[in-house]
């Protein structure tokens, strides 16, 4: 072997050596990211950045009521607005959250509002939020792989949620009060 070829070699395998710690790395990163109770600034910078654009643009009606008549869902504003959303049935079981202005998340990362350690739900599954057009709770699927069910229907975009409307992701199901 001569000496040219023997330094090609060399440096070859230290440049894979390095491109191999590199993806370690970033596979480290994205890990942590993921698992950290507090959102990474690159992800606090994004939710700004759709927040912002989200913001700027007219607000189209994208909110509809799961499985209730028109009747019950105008008339909201007469009815007692939910407190609780209480888990009914899963491995948390009795458990509740106390329904305030801000948002609950739901799933698997350390970061939600409800944590669900199941293998069918995602990292950031869903969240469940005052509807600045109705005044009322609804829910949105973010994306999750397996879905959110509400009222035994998959859902695929934000949708007003009654009270004692029961709610399923992955082996949770839970309902307003």
């Amino acid at each position: 072997m001569t000496e040219l070829t023997f330094a090609l070699l060399k440096y070859g395998f230290l440049a894979l050596l390095w491109v191999f710690i590199w993806l370690a790395i970033r596979s480290l990163r994205q890990d942590i990211e993921t698992f950290s109770p507090r959102p990474s600034r690159s992800r606090r910078k994004r939710e700004r950045e759709a927040h912002k654009v989200k913001s700027e643009t007219p607000q189209t009606p994208a909110v509809r009521s799961a499985g209730t008549s028109n009747a019950a869902a105008s008339g909201g504003r007469h009815a007692q607005q939910p407190t609780l959303l209480v888990i009914i049935d899963g491995p948390l079981a009795g458990s509740s959250v106390p329904l305030a202005e801000s948002e609950i998340t739901l799933g698997r990362a350390a970061s939600n509002t409800v944590v669900l350690d199941d293998e069918f739900v995602s990292s950031h599954h869903a969240r469940v939020y005052r509807d600045a057009a109705s005044g009322q709770w609804a829910i949105e699927d973010l994306h999750s792989t397996n879905g959110t069910v509400v009222n035994q229907q998959r859902i695929n975009r934000p949708t007003i949620l009654p009270a004692r409307i029961p709610v399923r992701i992955g082996a949770t199901t839970f309902e307003l009060r």
